[in-house]
């Protein structure tokens, strides 16, 4: 069924990760929450479903995740996937593809192990007209899928880096997959020019939505390319989670809300 969803990424800054922008081993903002804290947080806000981005899981021994998995359980949260931010699948050194498909495996029994039921993984840093790196990238794909189905697992992708990029690539790689692998739609990784016909094009094959607005500079949320791509979806048939995406300065918990005003309705019906 249609309903709110978080992902971590969120709450990037929350969890005194590295500030947004910036990259591997530049500071880090004090934490204000851990990651087992989240799921108890989500609930007062009235969302029950959260993606995990991989880096956010600094602990991935039994015991930690045990842990997390109890915080979910106790606060009534599903934990729908774990986001695969890393490896390239599509590249053209078979070595570095090859352990990149080793380390996405590694998380996928990481997903298992939480009760999640959906890996996101990236299709490739290959340029998206690249048939070559798309064949190499589906051929990962249903391995991938086929490792991960007696976990319990379902392997999507997403417009998520270049080679998936357009809603062309999107949907010639799903369809390539032949059923084995599906789509995450990220309304925000579409060019603004073309987001509203672009993820028209790609909802129908959705499977989760990551819900991700255009703002003005005084952080107001702009434009109704937004709505349209909302109601695209539920004229599509969606019928799988809005993952609320807010990566802005400000108040986190405040801008979650905001976006949280605007999807809640589609969620009925």
């Amino acid at each position: 069924m249609r309903r709110l969803s978080l992902t971590t990424w969120s709450l990037h800054r929350l969890l005194g990760a590295p500030e947004i922008g910036r990259g591997p081993g530049s500071p880090t903002t004090a934490a204000e929450m851990t990651l087992e804290q989240v799921p108890a947080r989500m609930r007062q806000a009235g969302i029950e479903t959260l993606e995990i981005c991989h880096f956010h899981l600094t602990g991935i021994d039994d015991a930690a995740l045990a842990r997390m998995r109890a915080a979910c359980d106790a606060a009534g949260i599903e934990v729908f996937s774990v986001l695969i931010d890393a490896g390239d699948v599509s590249a053209t050194d078979a070595r570095r593809a090859d352990d990149d498909e080793a380390m996405i495996a590694g998380w996928i029994d990481v997903a298992a192990r939480l009760g999640a039921s959906h890996v996101r993984v990236i299709a490739g840093d290959a340029p998206a007209d690249d048939h070559a790196a798309r064949q190499r990238s589906v051929a990962a794909l249903q391995r991938l899928a086929a490792y991960a189905a007696p976990q319990g697992i379902r392997v999507l992708t997403e417009n998520f880096r270049t080679l998936a990029a357009t809603a062309e690539s999107c949907r010639a790689i799903i369809a390539a997959a032949s059923g084995t692998v599906g789509l995450c739609a990220d309304i925000g990784n579409f060019p603004l020019a073309s987001r509203v016909s672009e993820f028209a094009a790609v909802a129908p094959l959705a499977e989760s939505i990551h819900v991700k607005a255009h703002y003005s500079a005084d952080g107001t949320i702009v434009g109704s390319e937004l709505e349209q791509c909302l109601a695209a979806s539920v004229a599509a048939g969606f019928a799988g989670p809005y993952t609320l995406v807010y990566d802005r300065p400000g108040d986190t918990w405040s801008g979650i809300d905001t976006l949280r005003g605007i999807v809640a309705h589609h969620c009925v019906g």
